[in-house]
Order: structure tokens, then C-alpha cells, then sequence
């Protein structure tokens, strides 16, 4: 039987070893000795697929980009001038036009680059990379029976663009089986380190795609062996659990729902820091590891942390890092962070946070059904409302006044996005779009053939705590110039169906996110022949169609930026959206942290991030000091119970 005493002490044990509250196990050493360097932030789900082929989704990619490496990557310094360079390419690739108006990317790679060591490859060991393992790339962006979870869902854009990739998939489709033996006619193997890809037309922005994980080599040993088979006695996770890649880091473990670890790749040598960036940056710092060898963490640390409020809690006591696209949930709390102009508040300086402001390379807008009879139909009406809209009321009151107010579908960081350009009617102006509104033939908002209010039919998605807000913001909005909206909140799959099939007169959580960084990849979403998915509005517009595939194929002259201001021009005129906002968002890292920078484009950013962990263990034995005062007081309760206990029983 356990005494009082022993009582006593397991209770106050309990206690004090609840007082540490560190919630990772030791890092470990290095061959070498020393304690490894480990790298902590959070993720706010599991990644979808690791599959290179197929992953389109930014948690995906913010993992896999750190094990796959592609043919090309975006400058990591250069965040506002955004710049392609060789990763696994040698050089820029060699582009050839032809008569015929179309042209080929001959692209060479780096040799003696070595995939990581894995099981798949015999004796475990990584073998190195040829030009037949991005050719085998391409042909699984066309293979039909991929399924991880689904095909890649980019083969419509490259069949459209490569030679031969649709013939490909078509005859899969038709064998029912795919043969990667078949060649496909637009691409060519020149020798281990060389090949071409043959463009149907001119397309200056191709090489920004090989810069995505699409592209990314991938060996047939890794896709053959991880095929959930058994091997050895044991069933291995598929290729899409199971990357394999030649990036600085390799997938050490994964708890679902719990956390990532990846661990640094032995096999990968060719990374170096980069040697120019933004101007000041050399003042900032961070040009101070310029051209030394990447990585410079060991390990990274992703913990699946799905609400904002724990992710918050685990960077205060600093057990995580940085912030990272955390950042954007942080509404509520940012005012006890940083100033409406930016600057840290007194806490947060003592504690030496570093904050950066993120704008993000998108553009969020309600789609107007151009099919519609009522509003597809009169430019005027839609004009009206437009202009009826507050929208930096409606940033200030859903995003802290921190997102940033749209005149166009470009967002900044564009070519051709001119930060000077003002629409003629994203202005809150309520007697001009009063004005607009008698001219569309609705005068004081009024059906004439009705003789009440005009009732537009608006869908979003339901969903969050804001989605009714929103929906009542707008009603709120347009029922200043005598219009009612019927606000219908459905799931994110139904909204998708009702902008395909076109079964609405407005439609919200419509936006768009760079695939890469060039105006054509924005100005396509209102191009006439996009699918419905995309151009959910269904705008269609000749002359925008016609200046669109003269701009697609142009290099970034002032001819090019002419021809884009006139397609803004059109769709300001034209209104076929209503523009919300670009993403923009104040993400903080640790004292301890150098050079972490939140590029709007690029995903390969954990070989960059460096951290001191010794300032680091300072720091958050510091931030965690032991509640001795609310132990003696817990102490004290446990007294009060357990005296009377004993009086009792030397009374007996």
C-alpha cells in the first residue's frame, strides 16, 4: 500500500516533471560527434501525394520541393524581381523557332548529380541522373492510369503545348495499358545529359514550368518498387508516399497527422547559396553565406499542426522557428505583434522576432456569369456594382487593412503590373454607381419588370467563421444602391460544379494562383478558350483573345507591356470579375534564424534556412521558466487534502 508520504513525493514528482514542457525528443549526432541541427515549423495538413507528376497542392510542395529538385528554380534571394536559374540544368536552355511558327527547348544537365540512396536501386545505392529520367517524367504526365491519388492534373496545359504528349495518352487510352517504350514524337534524346522538347508554337514562358515538380526527374526503379507490392516479405507505401529525388533532403519518417522528418541527402553536392539577390540585401545580411554549400540544417522537423492558435503557442516558447504561411491565420493576434505600419511592437522587439511582409502572387475576385441574362448581359449593371463595392472596408474588416486592394487580375511582381494604375470603377463611389445603375436600366436598384428590388443569386462556400460575414458584407454593400443579393453558402465541390456548369449570376472563392511568375499565366483565366474550371465567368471577348495570343508569345519588351495594359483596359471596361484582393500577410521567425525568406514562387526553400541552436536553447529555456509559484500553491492543496487524512488515522 502506498503511504501518505510516498503520496507526497510521487505528486510533487509528477509536478515538476510536468514543468518541462519540451516537446521534442534529443536530436541525435552526426558521424562526426556533433548534434545534429534540426530545423522546426509546422504544416496545417498532411500532404496530399509526393508524387512529382501529380502533386498541385502548396502543403505537398512544401515538403516535396526539399527532395525533388527540378531542371530550374527561382532565385531564393530574389522575392521581388523574380528570376529563373539552372538547378539540375546546366545552363538556360537553347531555344530553336521554325517556319512553321513552332519551336524546341534543347536542355542540357549537370553530371554526376546522384539520386539518393534507396532500396529500389540495387545495393541500395543511388545511381546518376540521365536525360531518360526526365523523358520518363514527361511520359507519366500523360499516362491515363496514374493514380496518386488521381492523373497529373496538368496534362490538358502540356498536351496543348508539347508535340506527340496527347497522341501518347490517346493510345494508352485506346491499349488500355500505357507502354512506356513508345516514344513520344516531341521529344528527343540527344545522350545522357541532353535532350529537346519540340513546342507546338513560341512560348518564351515554358521554361518557367520546368521549374515546377512536374518536371522533376524520376527513376523507373523508384515507381517500379514502391507499387505497394511486397518486397522482401514486407509491403513497401507507394512511389506517392515514397519520394525519391535527388534535393538536398530525403523523407526520413512519416507520422500521419503528426509530423515529417526529413533528413539531409548525402548524395546531393551542387547547391550553393546565392551570390547576388534583391538591392540591400548585402546590408541585411543576407548575402553573408553567399556561395557556400547547401544545406545547412540536418534535419527538418514538420509538425502537422491544423489551427493557428497551438501554432502560435509552440512559436512563442520558441518551438518553432519561423512562422512561415502561418502567418496569413494570424488576424486576431497580429495586433499584438506589429503595428497597422509595420513595426514590431516593444514585446516583440525584446524578444528579437523578425518580421517579414509576404505579398502573395495572386488575385481573389467574385465571378460575374457572362451567360446570364441579367448580368452577363449589361456591362452597365455590373459596372454598378463593382463600384458599389468597399473594397478596403472589406480588407480592413476581414484582413487587418494587410491584403492589398486589386485594380487588375495582375497581382504585383508582374511584368506589367504598374503599381500607379487605378480601374475606372474599383472605387467606392455610391452616387456614380447609383448613376451607372439608372443607365443599366435598374434606377434605384428596381426591376422594371417587376417593380421590386433586383435579387441577384450569389453562391460561396460555406466553411469558417467568415463565410456568412462576407456574404452579409456584400448584401450590405449592394443594398446601398437598392440591390438585394439571395446569398446561397454550399460546399467547395458544389461550388466547383455550379461555376462549370454555369448555374449562377455571381460566384465567390473564385481566385488565382501563379503556377509561375508571368502575366500570361494570370491574363489566360479570361482567355475564351480556358475551361469553364478556370474562367468560371465565361467571359468571351475576340479582340481580348486576339491581343492575348499575340502577348503569350512575346518576350518582356515595352511592346509586350502595351499589348498587356490594353488587355486590362478590355477587362476594366468589360468587369467580368469583381476583384477582393491580392494575398499579402506578415510572417515572424526566431533571433536565432538567418536568411529565412517566404519566396512567393518557390517552394525549395529549407536547404537556405540556417539557425544558431545554442542561441536557440538559451532562448527557450528563457521563454519557459518553471510556474514554481502555482506548483506550491497545487502543493499546498495537496497538503490540505491529505492532513486531515492523517489526524485521522493517529486519532484512531
Amino acid at each position: 500500500m502506498v503511504s501518505t508520504r510516498q503520496m507526497l513525493m510521487l505528486s510533487l514528482s509528477l509536478l515538476l516533471v510536468g514543468c518541462n514542457n519540451y516537446p521534442y525528443a534529443s536530436p541525435g549526432l552526426k558521424p562526426d560527434g556533433q548534434p545534429k541541427i534540426i530545423w522546426y515549423q509546422g504544416l496545417n495538413e498532411d500532404p496530399k501525394s509526393f508524387d512529382p507528376q501529380v502533386a498541385y497542392d502548396t502543403v505537398s510542395a512544401e515538403v516535396l520541393n526539399n527532395i525533388d529538385e527540378t531542371l530550374y528554380q527561382y532565385n531564393y534571394l530574389k522575392v521581388k524581381h523574380i528570376t529563373v536559374e539552372p538547378s539540375l540544368a546546366d545552363k538556360m536552355p537553347t531555344r530553336q523557332p521554325d517556319a512553321q511558327g513552332s519551336e524546341t527547348y534543347t536542355i542540357k544537365i549537370k553530371k554526376g548529380v546522384l539520386f539518393q540512396d534507396d532500396p529500389c536501386f540495387p545495393g541500395g545505392k543511388g545511381r546518376e541522373l540521365t536525360s531518360d529520367d526526365f523523358i520518363y517524367a514527361i511520359k507519366r504526365l500523360a499516362d491515363p492510369f496514374i493514380k496518386s491519388p488521381t492523373a497529373s492534373p496538368v496534362f490538358p496545359t502540356f498536351a496543348a503545348s508539347i508535340v506527340g504528349l496527347q497522341e501518347f495518352y490517346d493510345l494508352a487510352k485506346s491499349a488500355k495499358q500505357t507502354d512506356y517504350k513508345q516514344e513520344i514524337s516531341g521529344i528527343k534524346k540527344v545522350d545522357n545529359y541532353t535532350f529537346t522538347i519540340h513546342l507546338k508554337e513560341l512560348d518564351p514562358q515554358f521554361v518557367f514550368w520546368l521549374a515546377l515538380p512536374f518536371f522533376a526527374p524520376t527513376a523507373v526503379e523508384a515507381t517500379t518498387y514502391y507499387d505497394g507490392q511486397v518486397h522482401n516479405g514486407e509491403l513497401h507505401e507507394k512511389f506517392m508516399f515514397h519520394p525519391v529525388g535527388t534535393g538536398a533532403y530525403k523523407l526520413k519518417s512519416w507520422q500521419r497527422n503528426q509530423r515529417i522528418i526529413l533528413a539531409r541527402n548525402p548524395n546531393y553536392h551542387y547547391g550553393r547559396f546565392p551570390t547576388a539577390g534583391e538591392p540591400g540585401d548585402q546590408a541585411k545580411g543576407l548575402l553573408a553565406d553567399a556561395g557556400k554549400e547547401l544545406p545547412f540544417v540536418d534535419e527538418a522537423y514538420f509538425n502537422i499542426i491544423r489551427e493557428t492558435v497551438p501554432m502560435w503557442t509552440l512559436f512563442r516558447q520558441g518551438y518553432v522557428d519561423s512562422l512561415g504561411d502561418y502567418g496569413r491565420g494570424l488576424k486576431d493576434t497580429l495586433p499584438q505583434v506589429v503595428s497597422s505600419d509595420g513595426v514590431l511592437t516593444p514585446e516583440f522587439q525584446r524578444l528579437g522576432v523578425k518580421p517579414q511582409y509576404i505579398t502573395q502572387v495572386d488575385t481573389f475576385y467574385y465571378d460575374f456569369n457572362m451567360h446570364d441574362p441579367i448580368v452577363g448581359k449589361n456591362k452597365k449593371l455590373r459596372q454598378a456594382i463593382v463600384m458599389a463595392f468597399d473594397n478596403k472596408r472589406f480588407i480592413d474588416t476581414f484582413y487587418s487593412g494587410v491584403y492589398i486592394k486589386p485594380e487588375s487580375i495582375l497581382p504585383p511582381g508582374l511584368f506589367g503590373y504598374d503599381p500607379n494604375y487605378k480601374a475606372p470603377y474599383a472605387r467606392h463611389d455610391i452616387n456614380r454607381a447609383k448613376q451607372l445603375l439608372k443607365e443599366a436600366g435598374y434606377e434605384n436598384g428596381i426591376n422594371p419588370k417587376t417593380g421590386k428590388p433586383l435579387v441577384l443569386d450569389v453562391f460561396d462556400r460555406a466553411g469558417g467563421g467568415d463565410s456568412q460575414q462576407r456574404a452579409q458584407f456584400l448584401d450590405q454593400q449592394l443594398s446601398k444602391i437598392g440591390i438585394r443579393v439571395n446569398i446561397r453558402l454550399v460546399t467547395f465541390s458544389q461550388l466547383l460544379s455550379i461555376g462549370q456548369e454555369g448555374r449562377f449570376q455571381m460566384k465567390g472563392s473564385s481566385g488565382w494562383l501563379a503556377d509561375y511568375p508571368d502575366p500570361e499565366n494570370f491574363l489566360f483565366v479570361l482567355y475564351s478558350k480556358t475551361d469553364r474550371y478556370t474562367n468560371a465567368s465565361g467571359y468571351d471577348n475576340p479582340e481580348y483573345d486576339r491581343l492575348y495570343n499575340q502577348m503569350k508569345q512575346m518576350e518582356d519588351t515595352p511592346a509586350r507591356y502595351a499589348i498587356i495594359r490594353k488587355l486590362i483596359d478590355i477587362l476594366n471596361e468589360d468587369v467580368p470579375n469583381l476583384y477582393l484582393y491580392h494575398e499579402a500577410y506578415y510572417t515572424f521567425s526566431h533571433p536565432w534564424t538567418e536568411h529565412i525568406l517566404i519566396h512567393p514562387t518557390a517552394f525549395n526553400r529549407l536547404k537556405y534556412y540556417k539557425v544558431n541552436p545554442q542561441l536557440r536553447a538559451e532562448k527557450q529555456q528563457e521563454w519557459n521558466q518553471p510556474n514554481y509559484l502555482f506548483i506550491v500553491a497545487l502543493f499546498g492543496l495537496i497538503l490540505t487534502a491529505v492532513i486531515p487524512v492523517v489526524l485521522a488515522r493517529k486519532g484512531k
